[in-house]
């Protein structure tokens, strides 16, 4: 029985000894086993550093590198729709109303900046078509390169000394079609038809809170050449009769100036800005750079509707001559006919309130912006239409 009991203490001993060595074996030697779960993890020793372990890395891994795959091709795909041009053209400035086309119309940059420069260009991308523009006095035929296929050619043909120089352009642009160095051309021409005007390298005007909000001292203003016989003289005679021109900035001359000094430009800005209302009497034509200058800076155009002699339209077969484009776009413009409505005009104008004012100026200089704008997209529709649909030279 004593030895009984003995053997069943070693056999319990020997079995508690066992198990105190599998337990110290489980919790000090044994490699441990990954737990049976999608997120179980274990370290693994590589480069001195511990990295977690996924059973279903193998497959994570291939399915991202696969997104990622599918991103970058994807991500070139639209960089590549982005880089893709349509329609590339190349914009000859030898006329001065070529730079209100690339300035205010496109709203494209120009280096140098300094606009007595020899040379200067610049590029612009809208849309699916690429534009570049080159001007100056070195752009002359035949000495620089022609950098697209299609060209549009910027000339003034308002005189005959400017006639004869744009005619050596389009015979130039014309060689260039039959040698196949260029697909097509288009014209933009400052004609005659006694619409003697000039852009006067007019700066873009970026509108401000304070161009917008704040009162303006003079309730209109008139600067500019007072031609004999024409009704810019009525104007300024009504104006001294009624007492007007103590409520306006009028300053006249008696010769034009195809380019203003810097002290006249500044001064033809700050009338701008502090006036209200711009007088546009006619001149030799009915349209000038006033209207759009004046609409730069928020101040309503005065303009009055009357024909001029020449060929600018024919206001009994045209009801709405002239100006036709500007009354098709709804310009929130002053049409008056006669310079007797004046006084009725600034009485009237009396009466508003800033706020009225305010307002105005903003439906104003919203519309010219809309009004670049359309003007910019017809432009680049009809090259468009022309240049990629037609296969026609000049």
């Amino acid at each position: 029985m004593r030895l009984t009991r003995k053997r069943a203490c070693s056999a319990l001993l020997a079995a508690y000894l066992l198990f105190s060595l599998y337990a110290a074996y489980s919790v000090f030697l044994k490699p441990r086993r990954p737990p049976a779960s999608r997120g179980g993890r274990r370290e693994k020793p590589g480069r001195g550093a511990a990295e977690e372990w996924n059973p279903w890395e193998v497959d994570e891994k291939n399915d991202l590198q696969q997104k990622s795959e599918n991103n970058h091709h994807l991500l070139k795909k639209m960089e590549g729709q982005e880089e893709q041009t349509d329609l590339k053209v190349q914009i000859w400035g030898k006329a001065a109303i070529g730079l209100y086309l690339w300035q205010h119309i496109f709203e494209g940059l120009l280096e140098p900046v300094d606009v007595s420069a020899q040379w200067r260009e610049g590029s612009i991308k809208t849309g699916s078509s690429f534009f570049s523009f080159i001007t100056g006095p070195a752009v002359v035929p035949g000495y620089f390169s022609v950098e697209a296929d299609n060209v549009v050619l910027v000339l003034n043909g308002r005189e005959e000394g400017k006639i004869s120089y744009a005619t050596q352009w389009l015979h130039y642009a014309q060689t260039l079609i039959q040698t196949r160095k260029l697909q097509h051309v288009a014209v933009v021409l400052l004609g005659s038809e006694q619409c003697r005007n000039d852009y006067r390298n007019f700066p873009v005007v970026e509108p401000n809170w304070s161009m917008l909000q704040t009162p303006r001292l003079y309730q209109c203003n008139f600067l500019g050449t007072i031609y004999k016989n024409s009704t810019r003289e009525i104007l300024i005679d009504i104006m001294k009769q009624n007492g007007l021109d103590k409520l306006c900035w009028i300053s006249a001359r008696e010769e034009w100036w195809p380019q203003e000094t810097n002290e006249s430009l500044q001064n033809y800005q700050d009338a701008l800005l502090q006036s209200d209302l711009t007088l546009c009497p006619v001149g030799i034509n009915t349209e000038c750079y006033r209207i759009y200058e004046a609409c730069s800076f928020g101040s309503v155009p005065v303009v009055e509707d009357v024909m001029t002699p020449g060929s600018c339209g024919n206001s009994s077969v045209y009801r709405s001559a002239p100006l036709q484009l500007l009354k098709t776009m709804g310009a929130p413009f002053i049409f008056i006919r006669n310079w007797k409505e004046l006084p009725a005009v600034l009485e009237k104008e009396q009466n508003m309130t800033l706020q009225q004012k305010i307002q105005r100026r903003k439906k104003l200089m919203e519309w010219y912006r809309q009004f670049k704008g359309q003007m910019k997209q017809k432009f680049i529709s009809i090259l468009q239409k022309s240049f990629l649909h037609k296969d026609r030279g000049i």
